[in-house]
């Protein structure tokens, strides 16, 4: 009898639990397992696993005559070591998902649950791992023990009420280390001024002119786009030149340097405010018979920024090179805590990865990007800021959308050989990462085009980009 009640429990715990499991974890990811907000994608994860409940049910019923330690362990055993393990996690990572020792101990945490681990583990969710077994044993658990109450079954002796015990004490520690660590890293924060959304388009801040333009337009208005960083210079001079009844900004759209570029190529837009293309975007300029010429209007850093709890201040050019090309992988190398570094990088073409590429590796090979590809320059401030509250990852920027547009309390900027990324160094080039940005036209620039650029290069375009926060090329 005892060792028809062990075979089957352990086809229930270790067979079939881990079949539905895995059916259930591949559904989540393919369908909901990228849904933004965590609350719904929890409840979209119980749901799922919910006939894990009347597999319990089922197995109490047709299979369990009666009950004894060794059922009951098997059944405890799983559950009580997955608590364990996430416990072991949190304490060992310091409350970080994205620390090497929580994906460890999350991918191996039941060598039966190895393949949703990895894969809940590769799309972002290391966390759902745990959850994973928990839930898993915990729905079976709760329709096996309803199915034993009916029954008659459900005794509570010493050594469940020991085992339960465990269990509760467990789980009481791993929910207090999750409150912990959502209240010890604080989530990033959007500026007062902008409206962010996941597309990476916004409406920008309007920055006033301190006088009247001298230049107006009433016809024949440019369309212009550009870099997200750029937005508050364009946007501030639309609302200054063009006439009230476009205020809707009807010729302005804030996309990226991506897309600013593709449609400054394609003739959808007549000017974009961007840094200088990639190659990529100077060949497909060259394909399309189309002459990008670059007119500098001023100067922006190029920055590097950690997560606040990161105790490094300041690398070198060459410690971030050796950090790009994977010669460097832990922060103890640097003078840090030892953590491995998260380089985080962005897409190909867009404008801080084009400049990554020219100011700072110069023909040096990345290293394989880690998942985290960011498409928008918000999602690399949200990744470095609290990206699964990981104070060992590194991302870049520039200064004004890292300090002005989107700042936050949680990240901060690293002096590059010892000089900091400050306006007074980015006048004097003493800061390694100055950069000018452009205007962006073509050689069938219109009229009115060509004069919004020459009122850039103009004592009032100037202080226009002063006023904004950017450093201009010309002081009057």
């Amino acid at each position: 009898m005892l060792k028809k009640i062990f075979t089957n429990t352990y086809m229930a715990l270790f067979v079939y639990i881990t079949i539905i499991s895995y059916i259930m974890g591949f559904i989540y990811a393919a369908l909901i397992g990228s849904m933004q907000h965590s609350v719904l994608s929890l409840l979209s994860f119980l749901f799922l696993f919910i006939p894990l409940f009347f597999l319990g049910r089922f197995w109490a019923k047709k299979f369990i005559k009666e009950v004894n330690f060794t059922a009951n362990f098997a059944l405890f055993a799983p559950l009580i070591y997955t608590l364990f393990c996430l416990n072991l996690a949190f304490v060992l990572s310091g409350w970080s998902y994205a620390n090497e020792h929580f994906l460890r101990i999350a991918l191996i945490s039941n060598p039966l649950f190895i393949v949703p681990n990895f894969l809940l583990i590769f799309t972002g969710k290391p966390m759902y791992a745990f959850l994973l077994q928990i839930i898993s044993y915990g729905m079976f658990g709760a329709g096996f023990a309803l199915a034993l109450r009916k029954k008659g079954l459900l005794k509570f002796s010493k050594n469940i009420k020991i085992l339960t015990f465990i269990s509760l004490i467990l789980s009481l520690l791993c929910i207090s280390q999750w409150f912990f660590r959502n209240s010890h890293f604080l989530p990033y924060s959007v500026a007062k001024i902008e409206s962010i959304d996941d597309s990476g388009s916004f409406e920008p801040s309007i920055t006033a002119l301190r006088n009247e333009p001298s230049l107006k337009f009433e016809d024949d208005f440019p369309n212009l786009d550009g870099a997200t960083a750029l937005c508050p210079i364009f946007f501030s001079a639309y609302k200054a030149i063009y006439p009230k009844t476009e205020y809707d900004f009807k010729y302005a759209t804030c996309s990226s340097t991506p897309y600013a570029y593709g449609g400054l190529i394609n003739g959808e837009v007549d000017l974009i405010f961007a840094l200088s293309p990639s190659d990529e975007q100077l060949q497909r300029a060259a394909e399309n018979g189309v002459e990008l010429i670059l007119t500098p209007i001023g100067k922006e850093a190029f920055v590097f920024m950690t997560n606040m709890e990161n105790p490094v201040k300041n690398l070198s050019v060459e410690q971030i090179r050796q950090i790009y090309t994977g010669k460097i992988t832990n922060w103890r190398e640097l003078g840090g805590e030892d953590e491995k570094i998260l380089a985080f990088q962005r897409i190909k073409n867009s404008g801080s990865q084009t400049a990554m590429e020219k100011y700072v590796m110069k023909g040096l090979t990345f290293k394989a990007p880690i998942k985290e590809e960011f498409r928008t320059m918000n999602g690399m401030m949200e990744g470095v800021a609290d990206y699964r509250n990981a104070k060992n990852a590194i991302g870049y920027s520039f200064r004004y959308y890292a300090t002005v547009m989107n700042g936050s309390e949680n990240i901060k900027l690293l002096n590059i050989n010892g000089i900091s990324p400050n306006i007074e160094n980015i006048k004097n080039n003493t800061y390694p990462f100055a950069a000018e940005f452009y205007i962006v036209s073509t050689q069938n620039s219109s009229e009115n085009s060509k004069k919004l650029i020459e009122w850039f290069l103009s004592e009032e375009g100037q202080m226009l980009i002063k006023d904004v926060g950017y450093v201009p090329l010309k002081e009057f």
